[in-house]
């Protein structure tokens, strides 16, 4: 799919040089970039504990004692 992006100057720099110095096109980065960005993303949206806030020392805090199973 074709689409157009606006991006900044001086990340599009940056990027073009990533490209080169990997030896890869720039649209290669950009694909390789957005999987794992998005890969990222869904890797951490089941995780429980992101929500989670508190106060306290966490000095003595096993996995046992967590609460939470299968993590």
């Amino acid at each position: 799919m074709r689409t157009s992006v606006d991006i900044p100057d001086e990340i599009m720099k940056k990027a073009k040089i990533k490209a080169v110095e990997e030896g890869i096109s720039l649209k290669d980065l950009i694909i390789r970039s957005l999987k794992n960005e998005l890969e990222l993303k869904a890797k951490t949206a089941g995780t429980p504990w992101k929500d989670l806030k508190g106060k306290g020392s966490t000095a003595d805090l096993s996995p046992d004692k967590s609460g939470f199973s299968d993590f």
